[in-house]
């Protein structure tokens, strides 16, 4: 089937006519058009068609639908209005609105090359607009009136669009979801901007409007600061910091933020969505009290005003009109646009300049990650399937480095001369041979189970390497803070995590040949390298490494016998983006796996002793992920009932189970005893 698209422009598109090509985006691309009606009536509006190489895909095509369907039954002010739905040929497009302005991402970069900051009332507003957009596609409901439950799940800089007249509107809903349509993420898809997820989106949990609430946070701080909130090396670590919930620039940047503006924002960016404001509308009210309470009072004007004085002062910088035109995966802007023409109402700039932070000189040395990458750098779009910056890039030639040599990859072989911590770097690091000194800690595991050791190493947030062996099989654990952060030496090939991978059906052995051949031009990272070659998404391998270090993790609990030895402050030497794994929801999963044989006989001399609670708060028992049961159990835990007696008191064997697997979890991580 024959498609335009290198056709010269103007050329028409049923009964449109496409002046210019935007962008082109990861399913479709986006033309500025126009449609020509009677008496010489003309509009311009945006026409985004799907790829003529994914025409063919049902998925593809039933992805794009639904984007139509959902975004047909948003009619709001705020948001970016769908005029128009069909095919030409089996080529399936959207009409939608121009918004002939720009994108809250060309301000943020024009500011930045400026060396100015956006005026702490200017980036209020736009984010209550962003709200008020969101506010009404939360609650949103159908033509039934049945409630939609729609998810933006992309909100990001290039998603916030800004009409000359200083509108605020919200717009790419191509991979919102709603609960009817029950979309979940399907694998190798990638979902949103990884430095604008939420913790949640990043773990894959179930999402709901706070999620999106979270990433209004991350483009409210971004506004504030005039820098990015969480930006590493690779994708992996950026993932990392923001499931970890980690706010160190924000505690840098944004020390200057007004004490009230500032717990706003923090409460926003609560890693634990029940800590965030539990709607739109209570997030943009706490905006609107702030204001008020400044005596700021702010409106599209201002805004106009603003920027037309920002784009005429900098006419060097080339201010792109972005439009509703993106889909999954598309960061390109739109085209170069004439500055706006002088007609700056001072008055109007009065009233909010002076509550903008003062500009902030450049630093002397600023590493390639560091300051406003929106000024710099394109935004990382998850479904392009590009390398990550820096040295682990796609760019091999441009290091200098030979990348045409075999290279294996695996589990490092177990070592007695464990090294110091070092500094932590996102790639691999050499350090020092030291002589072998001996461990701070070692046991039986005999007399000491995995999950007591795991569990006292996590209550004491420690930061070190944890080893269990047995004969044949040695698994090496490196905590951080408490977090196990990579389990990188075992006996057994096929846990490596290239071997993982191939066994989970989520890579092929050549791809993983060909990723291991190319490792030196990936400083020896073959997360590193699966993204760079485009084998694998970040996303993906970032969940399936979180998976690989979890299930081991598991397995260990699960052993009766060998021994157990730790080095407090070893790092990992390899490298390793920590996953933010939570150790007692680990600790929780370890007790699943546990079969009831190995129960009744850890607990086989302890029948007629009586359970109780040891009245230890250093563990909350929820944290667990397990649901009332542990909580409720260490409740009636009262040391008066043998184990016997409990046993006895459970007929059914399925609670039976739940029972000792409880009561093994609760003994083990110190909260119960027996008496």
């Amino acid at each position: 089937m024959a498609f335009e698209g290198s056709a010269p422009l103007p050329s028409r598109f049923g009964r449109y006519t496409l002046l210019e090509r935007l962008a082109v985006g990861g399913m479709a691309e986006v033309f500025r058009a126009k449609i020509v009606l009677s008496h010489g009536f003309e509009k311009l509006l945006v026409i985004k068609r799907i790829l003529p190489r994914l025409a063919e895909d049902k998925t593809f095509v039933s992805m794009f639908i639904d984007e139509a369907k959902l975004t047909a039954q948003l009619t709001h002010p705020k948001i970016v209005q769908i005029l128009d739905f069909g095919d030409v040929s089996g080529q399936y497009f959207i009409t939608l609105e121009l918004v002939d302005g720009f994108d809250a991402l060309v301000l943020l970069r024009t500011c930045a090359q400026r060396k100015l900051r956006l005026p702490t009332p200017l980036a209020v507003f736009v984010i209550m607009d962003v709200l008020e957009a969101l506010d009404y596609a939360h609650n949103a409901r159908d033509m039934e009136e049945r409630p939609m439950h729609i998810v933006h799940r992309d909100i990001s800089p290039s998603n916030i669009f800004i009409s000359k007249r200083g509108d605020v509107k919200l717009g790419d809903f191509g991979i919102a979801h709603t609960r009817m349509q029950g979309a979940e993420t399907q694998a190798g898809t990638l979902k949103g901007k990884y430095g604008y997820m939420s913790p949640e989106q990043v773990n894959a949990a179930t999402l709901d409007g706070r999620s999106d609430l979270y990433s209004v946070g991350i483009v409210l701080a971004e506004m504030l600061m005039g820098r990015r909130l969480f930006i590493a090396p690779t994708d992996l670590d950026t993932m990392s910091m923001v499931r970890d919930g980690r706010l160190d620039r924000l505690d840098k940047y944004g020390g200057d933020l007004p004490a009230t503006l500032d717990a706003i924002v923090r409460r926003a960016l609560a890693a634990d969505p029940a800590l965030r404001y539990p709607t739109a509308s209570a997030f943009r009210g706490a905006l609107a009290d702030y204001l008020l309470e400044s005596g700021r009072r702010v409106s599209s004007s201002d805004l106009r005003a603003f920027a037309v004085e920002l784009f005429e002062a900098g006419a060097d910088v080339a201010a792109q009109p972005q439009h509703e035109h993106r889909s999954p995966g598309s960061t390109t802007g739109g085209v170069a646009q004439r500055a706006p023409s002088r007609s700056t109402p001072s008055d109007a700039m009065a009233r909010v300049l002076p509550a903008a932070p003062p500009p902030e000189p450049p630093p002397a040395r600023a590493p390639a990650t560091d300051g406003l990458q929106m000024a710099r750098e394109p935004e990382r779009s998850p479904a392009r399937g590009s390398g990550p910056s820096g040295p682990s890039g796609p760019s091999l030639a441009a290091q200098g480095v030979a990348c045409n040599g075999p290279h294996a990859v695996g589990a490092r072989a177990s070592s007695s001369r464990p090294r110091s911590a070092g500094a932590r770097t996102g790639a691999a690091r050499s350090a020092p041979s030291e002589p072998y000194r001996p461990p701070d800690s070692a046991g039986d595991i005999g007399a000491i189970s995995p999950m007591r050791v795991f569990s006292e190493l996590a209550v004491k947030k420690e930061t070190g390497l944890l080893r269990f062996e047995l004969p044949g099989d040695t698994r090496e654990i490196y905590f951080l803070a408490g977090a196990p952060e990579s389990v990188v030496s075992s006996s057994q090939s096929e846990e490596r995590f290239g071997e993982y991978l191939v066994a989970k059906g989520a890579l092929r052995t050549r791809d993983l040949e060909r990723a291991r051949s190319m490792l030196p031009c990936y400083a020896g990272r073959l997360s590193g390298a699966l993204v760079g070659l485009g084998l694998m998404k970040p996303l993906d391998v970032f969940r399936l490494l979180s998976q690989q270090v979890q299930d081991r993790v598991v397995d260990v609990f699960t052993w009766s016998g060998g021994a157990y030895s730790f080095f407090r402050g070893v790092t990992n030497e390899q490298g390793a983006s920590p996953l933010g794994l939570d150790a007692l929801e680990i600790l929780g999963l370890g007790a699943l796996n546990l079969s009831q044989t190995q129960l009744e006989r850890s607990f086989s001399d302890l029948l007629d002793l009586c359970p109780g609670a040891s009245g230890r708060t250093h563990i909350a028992p929820a944290g667990f992920r397990l649901g009332s049961t542990p909580g409720e159990l260490l409740r009636l835990l009262d040391g008066q009932r043998d184990l016997r007696s409990w046993m006895r008191h459970f007929t059914v064997p399925t609670e039976l189970l739940t029972f000792l697997r409880s009561l093994y979890l609760l003994v083990e991580t110190d909260l119960a005893r027996f008496d």
